[in-house]
């Protein structure tokens, strides 16, 4: 495992696709086993070197996007911890609601 990242918030099942931006490339990545919280996220995807910085962005009932950092790769399992470094307040507020559609939509905890 790489990085010094841990959990500071509860994480829940994200089911949609995530488009992720690493320099001038864009992966989209789709997963049942990605999840999400305030703070950041876990990708199921090939690993990525801690302190790589990316941009996230989920199509939802708002689009939410956020920049962020590759805090572990790795961890027993292939993906990424990356956590949110900057979000403005309209896509804090885009998170909050994809949590809550996510959370009122039955989908686990993770």
């Amino acid at each position: 495992m790489e990085g010094t990242c841990t959990r500071k918030a509860p994480r829940t099942a994200l089911d949609q696709p995530v488009d992720v931006k690493i320099g001038d490339q864009t992966v989209r990545v789709e997963s049942p086993a990605n999840n999400l919280s305030v703070d950041g996220m876990f990708l199921r995807r090939e690993t990525l070197p801690a302190g790589t910085p990316v941009h996230i962005r989920i199509a939802s009932r708002r689009v939410f996007e956020a920049d962020g950092t590759v805090c572990n790769s790795g961890n027993g399992e292939r993906g990424v911890g990356i956590q949110f470094s900057s979000l403005t307040d309209r896509n804090r507020e885009a998170l909050y609601d994809l949590i809550e559609d996510l959370t009122l939509r039955g989908l686990p905890a993770a």
